[in-house]
C-alpha cells in the first residue's frame, strides 16, 4: 500500500465513487478523499471526478501519488487545529459569507506539495455547508478574508472583485520610508522567473496595469514606516513588488527586498496584514469588516 501509483478495476454497478474508495482503503477519511479528488490525484477513467459520482463495472479508478494521500490522512490531527483556529478567528458571518481573520502561514488554496490549506477544510468549518472561495491572500499575509455561502453570492462576490467594486485596505510595516506622505504607485507588473523562482516585477510593456494608493501613518525608527495601502488592482504579490520597487520594501519580504527587507531586533515574518474590506452585499447591504493586527506587526510596532 505504499506505492505511488494504484489502479483499481470497478467491479460493481451504480456505487458512489467515495464508497467505492473507501472499500479499497477504509482508513481513509472523508475530507482527504475529497481533497485527492479536487487536486486530480484519483480519477474516473483519466478524468478528474467528484465524491458523488457513480462508477460502474468496467470503469478504472486511479490513485495517483498514494504515499502523500496517506501522510495526509495522517495529518487529520493537524486538521482538526486548523478548523478550530479558523473557527476562532472569525470575524462576521451572515447568510450571505463568512469572513475569517487569517493568521500569517496559513495557506488559502495549496497545491500537491501542500498538505493542508484551508480550500481542504470548507465543509468543516459550518456543519452540512461548504463554503466557497472568491478571493485569496498569499500565505504571508494575514487579515481579512471572505468566504460565499453557496455558488450564487459566489459568482457575484467575485464579480464585485473583478469591477474593483471591493474596497480593500492593507497595513504594513516597510524598511525604508516614502519620499511623499501620500502617493500612487502606478507600474505594470509581470511574473516572471528570477534566479530560479516565479517572481512578479515590473514591466513597463506589460498591458496588466497594477495601481497602488499610500499613506504613512507614522515613521517608526530605523528608517521604518508604517503605512495604509489601498490596491485598486489586484495583481498577485502586487503590494511587496510595488513597495520594493519604490525602494521600499515590505519588512521582512527577503523574496522581493533582498537584505534590506530585514531589520536588527525586529522578527523576520512579512510585516503585511489585509486590515478591511468594503463591500455590499447581494442585498444592497454595504458593510465593513475589519481584523486586529496580528501579534508580530503589534510588537515589531512597539519595537521601534
Amino acid at each position: 500500500m505504499t506505492q505511488s501509483i494504484r489502479t483499481i478495476l470497478v467491479k460493481d454497478n451504480n456505487v458512489r465513487l467515495d464508497r467505492y474508495i473507501r472499500r479499497i482503503f477504509p482508513d481513509l477519511k472523508q475530507s482527504v478523499i475529497e481533497k485527492s479528488l479536487r487536486k486530480g490525484l484519483i480519477t474516473v477513467d483519466d478524468r478528474k471526478a467528484k465524491s458523488s459520482d457513480r462508477v460502474n463495472s468496467g470503469q478504472t479508478i486511479v490513485v495517483k501519488h498514494l504515499d502523500y494521500i496517506k501522510n495526509t490522512n495522517s495529518d487529520h490531527k493537524h486538521s482538526e487545529k486548523l478548523v478550530n483556529l479558523l473557527k476562532d478567528n472569525i470575524l462576521y458571518e451572515d447568510e450571505y459569507i463568512l469572513a475569517i481573520n487569517k493568521p500569517a502561514g496559513v495557506i488559502v488554496q495549496g497545491g500537491v506539495k501542500v498538505k493542508i490549506s484551508i480550500s481542504d477544510l470548507l465543509d468543516q468549518i459550518r456543519d452540512g455547508e461548504t463554503f466557497k472561495i472568491v478571493h485569496r491572500l498569499d500565505r504571508d499575509t494575514s487579515g481579512v478574508i471572505i468566504f460565499a455561502r453557496n455558488a450564487n453570492v459566489a459568482r457575484y462576490l467575485m464579480e464585485e472583485f473583478k469591477e474593483r467594486r471591493i474596497k480593500k485596505t492593507y497595513l504594513a510595516l516597510t524598511s525604508g520610508i516614502p519620499d511623499k506622505n501620500s502617493g500612487i504607485i502606478d507600474y505594470p507588473l509581470v511574473k516572471k522567473y528570477v534566479s530560479g523562482q516565479e517572481k512578479v516585477v515590473i514591466d513597463e510593456n506589460s498591458p496588466q496595469n497594477a495601481t497602488t494608493h499610500f499613506s504613512i501613518i507614522v515613521s517608526l525608527e530605523r528608517n521604518v514606516a508604517y503605512l495604509k495601502l489601498q490596491p485598486i488592482t489586484g495583481r498577485t504579490h502586487q503590494l511587496r513588488a510595488h513597495l520594493a520597487h519604490i525602494n521600499c520594501p515590505i519588512l521582512g519580504d527577503g523574496k522581493y527586498g533582498g537584505r534590506k527587507a530585514f531589520v536588527d531586533g525586529v522578527v523576520n515574518k512579512i510585516h503585511l496584514h489585509s486590515y478591511s474590506l468594503s463591500l455590499k452585499l447581494p442585498n444592497n447591504k454595504a458593510i465593513t469588516i475589519t481584523a486586529p493586527l496580528p501579534e508580530h506587526i503589534q510588537k515589531s510596532i512597539e519595537i521601534l
